[in-house]
């Protein structure tokens, strides 16, 4: 139920008015005869509306007491004036009106007035909780966003640190595969080649000679291009299709190949297939020492 003050210095059209508005649902806190009067009830009584006359006796007029009233409060007014008060409506322009209600008044003008007044005022206020909603649902999303910055700023930061670490870490890896290559060529050179050469040329019978030839062979392919170029290239060679392949590479039949390893030429065919299977020669064609000749 709505609260609201009359002021008006008449009783008798106090009193209507008062009668008009209970009989209409509304809650009349008080009816005040001056503006000194007006000011002391509606900070008493603290209306939603305030139904003022304009003339008014005591030395304050309606509209200095409108004005001593919004001065504190926010409470918006409906002044009653009769025709010849126009006068004073230019000095109403600074306050917070609802409309006017002109002497004599109906109660069917009266009722819409203050329906109309205060609809507007409902209206007024929602659409103050709805802005101070609209600030404060603004503001915590600006704040969202410069957490969000401030947080992509440092997964920027932590970012460019991990790619330079991992820069430094893949360098050192690739400083340490080659200085590892290195030390591997230089000790095959140093310390087994030289014993392998005194090896050779001593008298071997031929099975020897065959055992020395496979070890020859086997360090070739660990310090060659070749070797590294087929394990790594063609990783699904089984070690003993590797083997076979550095063989046939340098030109070695598949009868030669089938007495180093003691196995039927059948499967060493078997192999060949094997491997040309897996180098996709299979269906292209092509020699296959040819090929591997290739893998430098």
């Amino acid at each position: 139920m709505s609260k609201l003050l009359i002021v008006e210095d008449e009783a008798i059209i106090g009193l209507q008015l008062e009668g008009t508005l209970e009989s209409m649902g509304y809650e009349v806190v008080g009816r005040a005869m001056s503006g000194k009067e007006a000011v002391e009830m509606a900070k008493k009584y603290k209306p939603e509306l305030i139904l003022m006359d304009i003339v008014l006796p005591g030395g304050m007029n309606g509209i200095q007491a409108a004005k001593k009233i919004q001065a504190k409060s926010d409470v918006p007014i409906i002044f009653i004036t009769a025709h010849d008060d126009e006068k004073w409506l230019e000095q109403t322009n600074s306050l917070q009106i609802m409309g006017y209600i002109l002497k004599p008044f109906h109660d069917y003008q009266v009722k819409a007035t203050v329906e109309i007044a205060l609809q507007r005022i409902d209206l007024e206020r929602k659409l103050k909780v709805s802005e101070e909603s609209l600030r404060t649902e603004r503001n915590r999303l600006e704040e969202m966003v410069q957490e969000r910055t401030e947080e992509l700023k440092t997964r920027t930061m932590n970012l460019e640190d991990t790619n330079a670490a991992l820069k430094t870490i893949l360098k050192k890896r690739e400083d340490d595969k080659n200085e590892l290559e290195e030390k591997v060529l230089l000790n095959v050179k140093r310390m087994v080649q030289p014993y392998l050469e005194k090896l050779k040329a001593t008298k071997l019978d031929s099975s020897q000679q065959t055992f020395a030839e496979i070890v020859e062979m086997s360090l070739e392919e660990i310090i060659s291009p070749f070797g590294h170029t087929l394990s790594t290239k063609y990783v699904n060679l089984t070690p003993k299709e590797v083997q076979i392949a550095n063989l046939i590479k340098q030109g070695r039949s598949t009868k030669e190949i089938a007495e180093i390893f003691e196995l039927s030429k059948r499967t060493i065919d078997a192999h060949r297939n094997h491997i040309r299977r897996k180098l996709g020669l299979k269906k292209r064609g092509g020699n296959l020492r040819t090929h591997l000749l290739t893998l430098r």
